[in-house]
């Protein structure tokens, strides 16, 4: 995720004051903030935001938005600052930021700064402001009319260039809506420009009235990555509002919005029946298509848009029963809109499933055997399931192109990433969505339409992946892995760090420099978000040592964390973390008494305590670490154990002799006094036989 190849200065820590940052690369960017004795946050060495300077009228449900100013240019701009959980685009910044378009927003400047007003880190996209007035300026107002002549190059001819570029730089741009338009020039020679797209996940903050049918039912958070055909019906939907010159969404639901366009068909919907002028009937009727195979592509909305004559597909209408199926007091009369109220009352329908009435009106109404051996199979699999489980899976069977819908959740495969990170931010029950993971229904939902999606290998894979990860407890795995498997953008989500922007392992590193400051610092320094969040971003930096880090013996753990957070240090060239390596010698303890050796151990703590504001967590490492120290410690030891041994056993043979005070000694006595005896006898012999010979001679 993060390269040290980039150098520019890291944010600041929330609580430093302005000072010089040690180079770090911490994701995708990074950029120097300060404040000003007068409170404006200064990013880098030329662009200031003024906090005291609101720009509702430029914010989205996903930002807020502030005066900025470039010394650099002059003119004017505006900084958005993003919230995490609506996970922003960070990957994609370099590319939006290389597309030289003058009908889209352009990107001045983006990092992370430290936000005074909130004491936290936020990330920031500061943008030129638009010259014009927004095609819409508020959800419940009219659209700005534009004459005919001037819809086609005013705004349908930008808004197909600008997708263009989006798709050079293998992009969709996920946020094209009225309210996301702004209308510049003169009358006769206005120009839309489009706005941004940065600061939340693709597709994320679009109203449902300008996603498809199927996209519409899921959740903000759960729609997906989508296609550029997905940005074109978005691009239809905002053509039909501003002929027609009214608000779409204007006294209805979301509910209703869906159902409308179920019913009548998002044309008919988006039209109200009426005729269009010119050619803007055949642009509609490709680009509103609820066939997404029939519906218009980019290549062909830009032969249209050349003035060629693209041959009209035909509308998709459902298919409908002679007779409607009763539920809630209430008629359908096709599988979709019946799919949808399942979903929306699972209990109630899985009563009414139990008997045969809803089969038999399947059946006699839909002549469909593929429909009837996808039913067949969920209830062979699903039996003695749940009644919310098996409903789920009915609903999938009776609409494939639908999301998931389970316990009130409602989310494709490609976006339970994204639905997870906000669920999370707000502290809500994971339990459901993990149940989804495991009970394969995803995995069911690619396979009913595996001939239909390029990625369904991939998808299937992947979730088989999470859905081992899952059933492990340990540190590393279960959903917070899988969070970060499914949502490579995603912050780090630990409760630890809701007031940081942790976007790598090295970003990560910082912020716990900053926590270590604090007073009330927790005892462990890695919990399992942070752990998860760097096995999957830079798995060398701590699956190596995961058999360390994992382990229940303290003293393991720090020798593992303190080889992670050494090698984060050393790959992404923080500098130094003084606060880091206070807090891990704090804890030290069980790892230096691992050592035998008592005055090694001393030796060692005086070693320790010296190296505490140095920050250099390597020199740390070195200390409890030493393979050679280790190795030695343990030859000593293994001495020192048999010398023990052998002193215990003498001290045992001693202490049974002294049980044994009658005769203690009495043996020990005549061994010697035999000796000595015939060591003096033999003495005398020799002395007399030496006196015979001389005397002989």
């Amino acid at each position: 995720m993060e390269s040290p190849d980039d150098t520019d200065d890291d944010s600041g820590a929330l609580s430093a004051e302005k000072r010089t940052q040690p180079k770090s690369q911490i994701g995708y960017f990074s950029i120097l903030s300060s404040t000003t004795a007068d409170g404006r946050v200064m990013v880098g060495q030329d662009i200031e935001i003024f906090p005291d300077q609101s720009r509702p009228d430029l914010a989205s449900v996903a930002t807020q938005a502030f005066d900025a100013k470039d010394r650099r240019s002059g003119g004017e701009q505006f900084a958005l600052l993003c919230r995490n959980s609506r996970v922003p685009r960070v990957t994609n910044i370099a590319s939006y930021k290389a597309i030289r378009s003058p009908h889209l927003l352009k990107l001045v400047e983006a990092g992370i700064i430290d936000w005074k007003p909130e004491g936290r880190q936020k990330l920031a996209l500061v943008f030129e402001a638009p010259g014009g007035r927004k095609m819409m300026e508020t959800p419940d107002a009219k659209p700005l009319r534009l004459h005919e002549e001037r819809l086609i190059p005013a705004l349908i001819h930008p808004i197909l260039n600008v997708l263009q570029e989006f798709r050079r730089a293998d992009m969709m741009h996920g946020a094209i809506s009225l309210d996301n338009m702004f209308m510049t020039g003169a009358t006769g020679s206005e120009s839309v420009v489009l706005g941004e797209c940065l600061s939340t996940a693709a597709f994320f903050r679009l109203h449902p009235l300008y996603e498809t049918i199927e996209r519409g039912m899921a959740q903000a958070s759960g729609r997906g990555q989508g296609s550029m055909k997905d940005d074109l019906y978005a691009l239809g939907i905002c053509v039909a509002q501003v002929v027609r010159g009214v608000n779409l969404a204007t006294g209805k639901t979301t509910l209703q919005i869906t159902n409308a366009k179920m019913q009548s068909g998002s044309l008919n919907f988006a039209t109200g029946g009426d005729r269009l002028p010119g050619g803007i009937g055949d642009f509609l009727r490709g680009v509103l298509n609820d066939d997404e195979s029939q519906r218009w592509d980019l290549d062909e909305a830009l032969r249209w848009a050349e003035g060629r004559r693209i041959n009209s597909k035909p509308q998709y209408v459902p298919v409908k029963a002679a007779r409607p199926f009763l539920f809630r007091d209430e008629k359908f009369w096709d599988l979709r809109s019946v799919s949808a109220a399942f979903s929306a009352y699972p209990l109630e329908a899985a009563s009414v499933l139990e008997k045969d009435q809803f089969t038999q009106w399947i059946k006699r109404n839909f002549e469909d055997k593929e429909l009837e051996t996808r039913l067949e199979k969920v209830w062979e699999k699903e039996k003695g399931s749940s009644r919310e489980r098996i409903v789920a899976a009915i609903c999938m069977a009776l609409d494939p192109r639908a999301p998931v819908r389970y316990k009130g959740l409602a989310i494709f495969p490609t976006g339970l990433g994204v639905a997870l990170a906000e669920a999370m931010s707000r502290q809500d029950e994971v339990q459901a969505h993990a149940e989804m993971i495991a009970t394969q229904m995803f995995t069911t939902w690619v396979q009913q339409r595996f001939d239909e999606l390029q990625d369904a290998t991939t998808i299937i894979t992947l979730y088989e992946k999470c859905r081992n990860f899952l059933v492990q407890k340990m540190p590393v795995y279960g959903i917070e892995r899988v969070l970060y498997m499914l949502d490579t953008e995603v912050v780090c989500m630990s409760p630890l760090l809701l007031n940081y922007v942790v976007l790598g392992p090295g970003s990560l590193l910082l912020a716990l420099e900053d926590i270590a400051k604090k007073p009330n610092r927790p005892e462990s320094i890695l919990d399992r978000h942070m752990m998860a969040f760097i096995s999957v971003r830079e798995p060398k930096m701590i699956d190596p040592h995961l058999g360390h880090v994992i382990s229940r013996d303290r003293g393991y753990h720090l020798v593992g964390v303190a080889r992670t957070l050494a090698a984060i240090q050393r790959r992404f060239n923080t500098g130094p973390v003084p606060g880091v390596g206070g807090w891990l010698i704090s804890m030290l303890a069980p790892a230096i008494e691992r050592f035998n050796d008592r005055d090694l151990r001393t030796e060692l703590n005086k070693r320790m305590n010296k190296l505490a504001n140095d920050g250099n967590l390597a020199s740390i490492l070195d200390l409890i670490d030493n393979a050679a120290l280790v190795q030695d410690d343990v030859q000593r030891f293994v001495l020192a154990r048999r010398e023990f041994g052998g002193l215990v056993r003498e001290r045992l043979q001693i202490e049974q002799q002294l049980k044994r005070r009658g005769s203690f000694g009495k043996s020990s006595g005549r061994q010697v006094a035999m000796v000595f005896s015939a060591s003096l006898a033999s003495l005398c012999l020799v002395g007399y036989f030496f006196l015979r010979l001389a005397g002989g001679s």
